[in-house]
């Protein structure tokens, strides 16, 4: 008969069958594997648990309830439960949306609202002002800095020569501001 405690100080190659071109094999003890597994096992032990005793809880508070209570019962169940998918539904839709925008997506929580009118109201709101002040700082380091008139002649036009000198900001400011001079100026 087989024992597993028998191979306790046996390596185990898990790359073995694999035709690996990496010379990465990871070698671990059969000991290291059983904690390892013993582990998940203790996890998915530990949730199951929690889902049944939650699960017992509400069978618990539904016991003495007539026909129609526990219709209503079951009906604000299903209702929470709707509601929480279409709450994960609305953040999953919003992300998308944010990144689209070139936001970054850790402010869904922050513009997620009751729908998706509000939220797309506020992603509207949080992409207007996060671009006007971005602009603003831009304007503020351009100007702080005095280049912004530095590589400018007298006359208002602007060489190869100074625009190869114009901080990335600059560039794109002038991108923003006439795209004919910045793509003449580029080639």
């Amino acid at each position: 008969m087989y024992r597993m405690e028998d191979n306790k100080d046996k390596d185990v190659d898990v790359n073995k069958d694999k035709d690996n071109k990496d010379t990465d094999n990871i070698t671990i003890t059969q000991a290291e594997l059983d904690k390892k597994i013993q582990q998940a096992v203790i996890t998915n032990s530990q949730n199951e648990k929690k889902k049944y005793e939650k699960e017992l809880q509400r069978q618990k508070s539904l016991i003495g309830l007539d026909a129609q209570e526990l219709l209503k019962a079951e009906k604000a169940d299903l209702e929470s439960q709707l509601t929480e998918l279409q709450m994960t539904n609305l953040k999953y839709e919003t992300i998308k949306v944010l990144s689209n925008k070139g936001l970054n997506t850790g402010f869904v929580d922050f513009v997620v609202g009751s729908d998706a009118e509000t939220t797309q109201a506020n992603i509207d709101k949080l992409d207007k002002l996060f671009k006007a002040e971005v602009l603003k700082e831009v304007t503020k380091r351009v100007s702080s800095t005095g280049t912004k008139n530095s590589n400018n002649s007298s006359s208002g036009a602007i060489t190869k020569e100074q625009f190869r000198k114009m901080s990335i900001a600059e560039q794109t400011n002038l991108f923003n501001t006439d795209k004919e001079l910045y793509i003449q100026l580029s080639k």
